[in-house]
């Protein structure tokens, strides 16, 4: 994080930022929306989502997205589970729509992820 950007921040944005960064960490299993979390902090969307873009540099969406492909990732490479388990458990009820998200973050399918990670640890 860089300083620059807290600077930029009231305290108050700051504090709305981490309390929403903490939310989306808890959930990381559910589908999460803005709505949903503004209401829960008692303020607009617009306020979370400014105050959230000014603190992480990135939208809510994508630091949403990147949580839970980061997860899966971790999933995929240690556990023995099914793609399909580790969408369900990253909130995704659509197997095509976790693949595709999964590609999006990672430039590779979950089972193409999964397949080079484990290659790279029987080899080592």
């Amino acid at each position: 994080m860089s300083t620059d950007r807290t600077q930029n921040c009231t305290k108050s944005q700051v504090e709305l930022a981490k309390n929403a960064s903490s939310y989306i960490l808890e959930r990381v299993d559910k589908h999460i929306t803005i709505r949903e979390m503004a209401d829960k902090m008692h303020v607009s969307q617009t306020q979370l989502k400014n105050s959230f873009r000014n603190y992480y540099g990135e939208s809510m969406y994508k630091y949403i997205r990147a949580r839970k492909m980061e997860m899966a990732a971790e999933k995929l490479a240690q556990e023995e589970l099914s793609v399909m388990e580790i969408a369900g458990m990253v909130g995704y009820e659509n197997c095509s729509k976790f693949a595709a998200a999964f590609r999006g973050e990672y430039g590779v399918s979950p089972s193409g992820y999964r397949k080079q990670h484990r290659k790279g640890i029987s080899e080592a």
